[in-house]
């Protein structure tokens, strides 16, 4: 592919995935005037099915696209991501809000999508370059986001967030339609979707993301939780059943029990479980908590603590997205899964030190933003097998929503005390669910990739 065609390629794909994560990172400074306009509770409600669409939509939508194209999905998800963005601005209660939400969370898939896409089309070092360049914006447009959604938050209310991320979001649709390419009939997996399966693993993957949320709030006993856990149990049983029975299985399960597959998606559940929850919750936590913390505002946190990281994924992701192909992403990721290790350990160490928490989140912003992230997002795809490329990429990036979901079950209860020792020991857990994740990425077993024009490591 000439290099300009490659260029135009990857800022489409890039602002595809930019459109979606805008509406995971801007609204959080937006906290207080959406429960003002729309009730207490409506945050947390339209977090929740924000990330439960998009798991379930990565899980279906992805596979899906084996079958009628990349393109044409990517298309149509920016188009209801849109439809979603517009009923978040006129919606005056919070059921429109919800069903805007989740239009816009079933945009996740752009993620996978872009890595799929880039693997069938680059090779090489350019495959790995674009694929850091995406992954760099899994953390945010350098924090920058973060800050803008505040201002305009504070100047003119949640709505105008929504209003630029629409603006953004048909942009992305018109840059899509114009320079992804279309699928060659080639390109494009014979038989027919598997739609049984598909309900059956969107509610099991809907039942454990519910019973991890309703858990935390409600009881892990209470009858909601375990209605949702059973319905899990049932659903992905039946999964199991239906899979071994059809002709083009939605998830080929002998292939998820291989050494290739399940270490990674227990990893990805792991590392979630635990670094995510250091940067999205712990020292968030610390740096404003009046009492134990250090007092700050939501601003100088972000400045201070969010920021450098992003910033520095920002620059670190495509460098390690270059050096992963040369040896191999699961390596990298068991670089990175030390690396954040030993990061987190510093933090509990120099917990209440805010000048140390400062570098050290910006280390962390290489270690686990930087090269884990960038390993875990690509392995999705590379471990994925030729004959059927989109099994695999939908139920890893699952695995990154379930396990956010239980990392901020677990940590919420841990630190809602808020005291100087539940910082810390907070911390220590997450190092220590590190090392397990450690433990199952050395049990991972590489696979070559074929890429668009030859085969490098995994």
């Amino acid at each position: 592919m000439p290099r300009r065609r490659v260029v135009f390629m990857v800022a489409a794909l890039a602002l595809s995935v930019i459109s979606f994560q805008l509406n995971a990172t801007m609204l959080g400074p937006a906290f207080y005037d959406i429960e003002t306009e729309l009730g207490k509770g409506s945050f947390a409600a339209m977090s929740t099915y924000f990330y439960l669409a998009g798991a379930v939509a990565n899980v279906v939508l992805i596979r899906w696209s084996d079958y009628v194209g990349r393109k044409r999905v990517v298309v149509g998800i920016l188009v209801l991501l849109c439809v979603g963005t517009l009923l978040c601005i006129l919606g005056t209660s919070l059921p429109v809000v919800l069903a805007g939400r989740v239009m816009q969370g079933a945009c996740n898939v752009t993620f996978g999508l872009a890595f799929l896409i880039m693997r069938e089309r680059l090779s090489g070092a350019v495959f790995g370059v674009c694929c850091g360049v995406v992954t760099s914006i899994n953390g945010g447009v350098a924090g920058v986001d973060a800050l803008l959604g505040g201002y305009l938050a504070d100047r003119f209310g949640y709505r105008s967030i929504f209003l630029l991320i629409l603006v953004i979001g048909e942009a992305g649709l018109a840059f899509a339609w114009r320079a992804v390419p279309a699928d060659e009939p080639d390109r494009v997996a014979s038989g027919r979707m598997d739609w049984v399966g598909a309900a059956l693993i969107g509610l099991g993957v809907a039942g454990l993301i519910l019973f991890i949320s309703s858990g935390g709030d409600a009881g892990w006993s209470s009858p909601i939780a375990l209605a949702f856990i059973a319905a899990a149990i049932v659903a992905l049983g039946l999964l199991v059943i239906v899979e071994r029975r059809v002709s083009t299985p939605l998830v080929d399960i002998d292939q998820m029990r291989s050494r290739l597959a399940w270490p990674l998606i227990v990893a990805t559940i792991l590392n979630m479980a635990s670094f995510m929850v250091v940067v999205g919750f712990i020292i968030l936590k610390i740096a404003e908590d009046p009492d134990s913390g250090f007092g700050l505002d939501g601003t100088t946190t972000a400045i201070l603590f969010l920021t450098p990281g992003a910033i520095v994924q920002l620059i670190t992701a495509p460098l390690i997205g270059r050096l992963a192909v040369r040896i191999g992403f699961v390596t990298v990721l068991r670089a990175g899964i030390a690396g954040s290790i030993a990061v987190t350990s510093l933090l509990a160490i120099f917990a209440h030190n805010r000048t140390m928490l400062v570098l050290l989140m910006a280390a962390l912003g290489c270690a686990f933003m930087g090269v884990t992230l960038t390993a875990m997002s690509v392995l999705g795809v590379t471990q994925a097998p030729e004959d059927a490329p989109g099994s695999l990429p939908g139920i890893s990036n699952a695995a990154f929503g379930i396990g956010s979901s239980i990392g901020f079950a677990w940590a919420g209860p841990v630190v809602g005390s808020g005291t100087v020792g539940s910082f810390t020991t907070a911390l220590w857990i997450c190092a220590a669910i590190g090392v397990v994740s450690l433990g199952f990425s050395r049990v991972l077993k590489p696979r070559a990739l074929e890429t668009g024009h030859g085969t490098i490591g995994a």
